[in-house]
């Protein structure tokens, strides 16, 4: 696989030094061994040419550099053999590396893994974290390199992913999603504060973050919390259309971060879609601590949706409904003493209501008003609570207080 490929070219790059300067014996012969196989590779008998490639592949590293020599030769079969047993050469050099540095073993140069340092500052140090970052290295090396050395670059690199992501998907079939690694490699780069990419990009990325690899890790605990970590701070990440997902996904995991992204759309973005996603995760995850935000919505008027009944009567519902609808949930009221919801109607899950016409639209201001006096009705009968203003920084505060000599 291409991409496997490029994964060993990088990190060769990495230990260029140890494979190049490898000072040990060559397994099985001398330097005038290795060369005298080289030339092997182009011998008119098969047989011959196939055990020379063998024998160097099983002396690995002291013949990395002669070998690495052998692609410019001017046969072409000992060209494509050469090339071969690199290739080999390197893969198992990546194994021992792996499988030293998840024994905890790579206190030299000899063992660094590009941005290992970025994810164990995120993520801890621990047998699942090694785990997942081996996951992560096998998926994409380079995309790590690039983090290590050109964060710069990652938008670039990470675009190009996406496009090959969706044509292997595309091109092979629903069956053929995406593995564990490749989809945590793309949530643990977005989510980096120095990586500014397409929000697009993004919305692709918390797709991906439904296929069963990465929803079966979210779920189970053979990784521990490191994945649900993982996707945490893509969600705080999230703006614009991009947190639609993010949001979908919050209430899909029970994840609270879903709530920060929901409030900060209410706050910066009205637009009546997004205000009604923001509304459902509230409604699903939020407690009455919420209502203040929400109840600021109560003269929002823009269109979320609306439907025609079969006697066509229009049924609209406002950003206005679906606020207080999710103050319904909060405050733990009966729908059914507000709404006639129809008989088959499910009306448990805010997700089922926000947007249901048939449940909380109304076909004239006068009906609507009804529902609102109730709320109004309630809402006597139990004030809201004082909405907690923020605590003044300590600038701010230093600027307002007057000196006790002024006071006095």
């Amino acid at each position: 696989m291409l991409r496997q490929i490029r994964f060993t070219w990088l990190l060769l790059a990495v230990s260029c030094g140890a494979l190049a300067g490898a000072q040990d014996k060559p397994a099985g012969g001398n330097l005038e061994t290795i060369k005298k196989l080289i030339e092997e590779l182009g011998a008119d008998e098969f047989a011959t040419r196939e055990a020379a490639t063998e024998q160097l592949a099983r002396i690995g590293l002291p013949a990395y550099k002669a070998v690495e020599d052998a692609v410019q030769h001017p046969d072409r079969e000992v060209r494509y053999r050469a090339e071969r047993v690199l290739g080999r050469i390197r893969q198992t050099d990546l194994q021992r590396r792996l499988d030293a540095f998840l024994a905890g073993k790579e206190a030299t140069d000899d063992y660094q893994l590009p941005a290992w340092n970025r994810f164990k500052k995120a993520f801890g140090d621990s047998e699942a974290s090694r785990k997942i970052f081996v996951d992560l290295t096998k998926s994409d090396a380079e995309m790590l390199q690039t983090l290590e050395t050109n964060p710069k670059g990652i938008p670039e690199l990470f675009s190009a992913r996406i496009t090959q992501n969706q044509q292997f998907m595309q091109f092979g079939g629903a069956a053929n999603q995406l593995g564990f690694g490749q989809i945590a490699m793309l949530v643990f780069v977005a989510g980096e504060e120095d990586v500014t990419l397409n929000q697009n990009h993004n919305s692709v990325v918390f797709n991906y973050c439904n296929q069963a690899a990465f929803s079966e890790a979210i779920m189970g605990t053979s990784r521990g919390d490191v994945p649900k970590k993982m996707l945490s701070r893509l969600i705080l990440r999230s703006e614009d259309f991009a947190a639609y997902s993010a949001m979908s996904l919050a209430r899909r995991f029970n994840m609270k971060e879903g709530l920060t992204c929901a409030e900060k759309i209410l706050k910066a973005n009205r637009q009546p879609h997004m205000a009604s996603m923001a509304l459902m995760t509230i409604a699903a995850m939020g407690d009455e601590s919420h209502l203040p935000q929400v109840e600021k919505l109560f003269t929002d008027t823009n269109l979320v949706t609306q439907m025609q009944e079969k006697n066509k009567v229009m049924l609209k519902v406002e950003v206005r409904d679906s606020a207080l609808a999710a103050a319904l949930f909060l405050t733990k009221q009966d729908l059914k003493s507000y709404y006639t919801i129809p008989a088959g109607q499910s009306f448990s899950d805010p997700q089922m209501v926000l947007t249901n016409a048939r449940i909380i639209g109304h076909s004239d201001d006068a009906k609507r008003k009804e529902v609102f006096k109730k709320w109004a009705d309630y809402r006597e009968k139990n004030p809201a609570p004082v909405e907690k203003k923020e605590a003044p920084l300590e600038a701010e505060k230093s600027a307002t207080e007057k000196p006790e000599a002024e006071k006095r």
